[in-house]
């Protein structure tokens, strides 16, 4: 079965191959990865409002910058397809390699990529595991903050 274009994402850090999640990670799925396209607040825009007035002060420099804003990766790690995957290394491995290095995630369905970064922390959101082969996963959400804007690839 093809994977609809939208639920495929591809990542790599610095100057690697970009590889495809569940390739790198046999047994992972990308649920959502919300905010992706997401801009950020202003940063110089500035407004000033008047006690006897019902109009604002508005400064508007003529470039605007934009804060870079956090996305969500919702995800699963489970041994459905392939039952001999060892969900809480796999889950490990990815969560070790997306908060400890600089990773730049590209997805063609918007035809875009930036770099992130983990700063929060992590914890699972459901860990079912010790199940018969089949029935082990682990679902999370990781946040992410950008680093860099949203380029078109």
């Amino acid at each position: 079965m093809t994977k609809p274009i939208s639920n495929v994402y591809y990542v790599k850090q610095g100057a690697d191959a970009y590889q495809d999640f569940t390739t790198k990670w046999v047994g992972l799925t990308i649920l959502k990865l919300d905010g992706f396209n997401k801009k950020g607040k202003s940063k110089n825009i500035y407004t000033r409002s008047w006690i006897n007035s019902s109009t604002d002060d508005v400064y508007m420099p003529d470039v605007v910058c934009f804060e870079n804003p956090d996305v969500a990766i919702s995800f699963r790690v489970d041994d459905f397809e392939s039952h001999s995957v060892n969900v809480q290394s796999v889950h490990d491995n990815f969560i070790d390699y997306m908060t400890t290095h600089t990773v730049t995630i590209k997805t063609l369905f918007l035809d875009k990529e930036a770099a992130f970064v983990c700063k929060a922390e992590y914890e699972p959101t459901t860990i079912a595991l010790k199940r018969s082969a089949g029935g082990n996963y682990i679902l999370g959400t990781l946040t992410m903050h950008r680093v860099t804007a949203t380029n078109s690839v």
